[in-house]
């Protein structure tokens, strides 16, 4: 198990990543005037952040490594949360709450994602170096906040309509009933960061192959409801 997840979880990861990407680059024609095409751009975005994220990887099989040893680039947190754990927030919370009805669910959303944006700036002025080597787990928890509290709100205003009989048609539903179940097996993982380490191989298994299956069913899932929804106009 070890030997598979060290040569193939990366990998892996980053193939059901593009294949969620370009399913939506094929189909971006069906999607291209309905704000679905924001999600398919961020779909490659994700490609695109893999890519740059696996920097450490890249240096150590070039030898390079010691350029970055020692200083505050040495781990890649930095850069996944901004690029994926900020980003997926803040764009997850908006592209939802851009079909709710409800003025005041808009609003709660909307300072939601303000407040966020304040709590990582304050994070980086404050514990600047703590930034750069760990993800602090109250920004999970926020982050795990605004995303169940964008799907629920969806999930709620679904319930509520006529649109409840067609859910399977909406990749709206899709989105929010992926990214909901996503987050939640995947959040608890950073609270036993501190056992990431390779002194204690168990828990680095346990993570890798949660992590795995999390990502292979998201990806995967958005590559499907790409296919199988329906285009929704404003």
């Amino acid at each position: 198990m070890k030997e598979f997840l060290e040569n193939y979880y990366s990998i892996l990861t980053k193939s059901f990543e593009l294949i969620a990407a370009l399913t939506g680059v094929l189909l971006y024609s069906k999607y291209k005037n309905t704000p679905v095409k924001y999600f398919i751009w961020f779909l490659v975005w994700i490609v695109f952040l893999e890519i740059v994220g696996s920097y450490p990887r890249y240096l150590k099989d070039l030898e390079l490594f010691y350029l970055i040893e020692g200083t505050i680039l040495e781990k890649n947190y930095w850069w996944f949360t901004i690029s994926w754990t900020s980003a997926a927030t803040l764009f997850y919370s908006w592209f939802l709450s851009k079909r709710y009805k409800s003025i005041f669910f808009k609003r709660i959303i909307f300072y939601a994602r303000y407040l966020y944006i304040l709590v990582i700036i304050l994070t980086i002025i404050f514990r600047f170096d703590s930034f750069f080597i760990k993800r602090e787990t109250y920004i999970n928890i926020l982050s795990l906040s605004i995303i169940l509290l964008s799907s629920i709100f969806y999930l709620y205003e679904l319930l509520n309509s006529e649109k409840l009989f067609d859910f399977y048609s909406s990749i709206y539903f899709y989105v929010s009933a992926i990214i909901f179940i996503w987050w939640l097996v995947t959040t608890p993982l950073g609270f036993f960061e501190v056992y990431n380490t390779k002194q204690d191989w168990d828990y680095v298994a346990i993570k890798w192959t949660i992590k795995l299956a999390a990502n292979i069913f998201m990806y995967l899932g958005f590559a499907i409801a790409l296919v199988v929804s329906k285009p929704e106009y404003e």
